[in-house]
């Protein structure tokens, strides 16, 4: 028979059937199915009228497949019957309409935020601490738009106009950084069979302008006078005293603090360099570090909201300075003009890198190779001078 919307409307189960396809006999394999609904509790036969949904069934690989096209409400006759035509055409050709659409199906459930998690969970164990929370912030909070969807339904075009609203609202340094993540975890999702394609690749790169901020000794005088006492405003103390990284110093174990040697000892997995890092202690770093509470735990300082507390700093700072706010400044600055400051005083260019741990310029190079002293010496000599400079400053 063929089947047409008024022979449709007349066709109903059979006294005692409770499922039944009729074929239509201008498509193979296209058909009107019509199905009892049974109640969830004990699949007995509900009082609803029966489903009516329009199939498509054939052959592959020796078995009988079978899917729904759409319900015949929603559907008519012929518009059902030209999609069972084009799915008849993709079987003749060699085709498997219904794994095809499964596989779509289970692929649109392969969300971001899915894929996100995967990933995350496999790089915590191999990157840095503080470089692992920059990636869960990156595609947990900056991406959080992009979680509910396909993972392959996401295309350059959303990434771009991604990339525009964190350029917009947090600049193109962390734009940039934003990037770098996403890319990362695509190519490993390529790798890994969870996508198919890249989306960031060939997306723009956002121009970066070097920081170059020294903050001057009035500055330095203002932040230091009006610091809080509390975890963050020693945090900010020990940066200037020791021209150190904010990491190696906000999450510094006590473990890595060994008082009987009057040294801060950073291992290789905790600096930017990979290289194991001493630190002299001078006078008044060892009294900030000997007055932290111990709590119990191996950090020293507790974790805290750094971008809040530097908020209120700058508030802080802005009130003590007669209502004026000093030129914008972040915490790695205070490494940069601690470096500047140190060669203001006469401390030589090589003994500030061998403070800052840094790999380049004297120790860069051939000359890193053969150059392996560490000036614990000179570093400790470095940083009481500069201590005492500082005490000058802000008496």
């Amino acid at each position: 028979m063929k089947l047409t919307s008024a022979l449709v409307d007349k066709l109903a189960l059979p006294p005692g059937k409770t499922d039944k396809i009729w074929f239509d006999d201008a498509v193979s394999g296209f058909g009107l199915r019509i199905r009892a609904v049974r109640k969830r509790n004990g699949g007995a036969i509900s009082n609803q009228e029966p489903r009516r949904t329009w199939v498509f069934q054939y052959r592959r690989g020796g078995k009988s497949r079978r899917m729904n096209i759409g319900e015949a409400s929603a559907l008519k006759v012929q518009k059902a019957r030209d999609i069972a035509a084009d799915l008849h055409a993709k079987v003749t050709l060699g085709g498997d309409p219904a794994a095809e659409k499964a596989a779509n199906i289970a692929r649109s459930s392969d969300t971001f935020g899915a894929l996100a998690e995967k990933y995350l969970y496999r790089q915590r164990s191999q990157l840095r601490s503080s470089t692992f929370r920059a990636q869960q912030r990156y595609l947990t909070k900056h991406a959080a738009s992009l979680h509910r969807l396909p993972v392959d339904g996401i295309d350059r075009k959303t990434i771009a106009a991604l990339l525009a609203n964190v350029e917009r609202d947090r600049g193109p340094v962390s734009c940039n950084r934003f990037r770098a993540a996403l890319s990362a975890m695509f190519s490993w999702a390529m790798r890994e069979g969870l996508a198919t394609a890249n989306p960031v690749a060939n997306t723009n790169k956002r121009e970066e302008k070097r920081r170059e901020r020294i903050l001057s000794t009035a500055e330095l005088r203002l932040i230091w006078s009006t610091v809080p006492a509390n975890a963050h405003g020693t945090i900010v103390k020990l940066l200037i005293l020791t021209g150190q990284r904010l990491n190696e110093i906000a999450e510094l174990r006590w473990s890595e603090i060994h008082f009987d040697r009057n040294v801060i000892a950073l291992p290789g997995d905790r600096t930017k360099n990979h290289q194991p890092h001493e630190i002299p202690m001078s006078e008044t770093v060892r009294a900030l570090l000997e007055a932290q509470p111990r709590n119990g735990r191996e950090s020293v300082f507790a974790s805290v909201d750094r971008s809040r507390r530097k908020r209120a700093l700058d508030n802080s700072i802005a009130k003590a300075n007669g209502g004026q706010p000093i030129q914008t400044w972040c915490h790695h600055d205070l490494r940069r003009s601690a470096a500047t400051h140190m060669a203001e005083i006469g401390i030589l260019p090589h003994i500030i890198e061998a403070v800052l741990n840094h790999i380049s310029g004297h120790k860069a190079g051939v000359a890193g190779i053969y150059n392996r002293a560490a000036y614990s010496a000179e570093k400790r000599d470095a940083l009481d001078r500069w201590e005492r400079h500082l005490s000058a400053l802000t008496a």
